[in-house]
């Protein structure tokens, strides 16, 4: 039993023995901020602001499935087109003839009825205005009344010719470079 305390001695000796540890570190100070410049002074303001406008956009709340009210806004002393029965996004633009002394366009409702229109006809249910017709587009124009300033703000909705795959795919071709060539049977 002697020596078990002995050796039990020893080896806590030994143990203790070593160099204490070494102190713990103490963490640098911070540098010292820096004086901004008068440039840096004032806050970053954005150039631009987005402010988003619902105005010729579908409402995403509205019920598609529901009973809708086929009736346009009333103008005195006009009767509305028949195109007036649907609102501008259920209206689809499938060609237009520019080029002449009266250009128009052919537009279709969602009963698959095409409808010709020229510069000047109101469409849609807001008596929007057919202000422009060029080659893949229309524009019409729709006014807006703010009711809480009583201002009238006009709105221009362009309604496009949709693409077809063939023409997806010759501009996805373009712009990957690919020299476009004429089709040999076209020559014949």
């Amino acid at each position: 039993m002697n020596r078990s305390w002995m050796l039990a001695g020893v080896l806590a000796c030994a143990a203790c023995g070593g160099s204490p540890p070494p102190p713990p570190r103490r963490p640098a100070p911070p540098p010292a901020a820096a004086k901004p410049a008068e440039d840096d002074a004032a806050p970053a303001v954005p150039t631009t602001m987005y402010v988003y406008s619902p105005i010729g956009k579908r409402d995403p709340f509205q019920n598609v499935f529901g009973n809708r009210e086929d009736q346009p806004v009333r103008v005195e002393g006009r009767k509305p087109t028949p195109l007036q029965r649907w609102s501008l996004d259920q209206l689809r633009l499938s060609l237009t003839v520019t080029g002449t002394s009266s250009p128009m366009a052919m537009l279709e409702d969602p009963e698959n009825r095409g409808w010709p229109v020229r510069l000047g006809d109101f469409v849609g249910k807001n008596w929007g205005k057919v202000t422009s017709l060029q080659r893949d587009q229309i524009v019409v124009t729709e006014t807006i009344t703010d009711h809480s300033t009583g201002r009238v703000y006009p709105q221009n909705i362009k309604i496009l010719v949709p693409e077809s795959k063939d023409e997806e795919r010759d501009m996805r071709a373009l712009k990957d470079g690919e020299e476009m060539v004429p089709s040999p049977m076209r020559d014949r």
